[in-house]
């Protein structure tokens, strides 16, 4: 079954690419997006194989490869997964 994105994450998300697009280029920003779905789907089966959280506690922790983000996702009581938010690895998380 395929990872959804709860509303928060893809908020999140399109920030980082606005970000990107307004500072780089619209086909940075999007080179950023392929990259970041990419990961997550490739997770897909395989989601109890990335740690767990310590900052939000009942995810697990993706880190995205060659970006500075990281990706919590958590499993729902119908077993399937969500991305719950979308971080810059920089950014100060209560």
């Amino acid at each position: 079954m395929p990872i959804s994105w709860t509303l928060a994450a893809e908020e999140s998300l399109a920030e980082i690419l606005k970000y990107y697009e307004f500072e780089v280029s619209e086909e940075f920003s999007e080179a950023i997006e392929e990259r970041i779905y990419s990961q997550v789907d490739k997770l897909e089966g395989f989601e109890e194989s990335i740690p767990r959280s310590d900052i939000y506690p009942g995810t697990r922790k993706l880190v995205i490869s060659k970006l500075p983000y990281v990706a919590f996702i958590r499993e729902l009581p119908t077993g399937s997964w969500e991305v719950v938010d979308i971080v810059h690895t920089s950014r100060k998380i209560p």
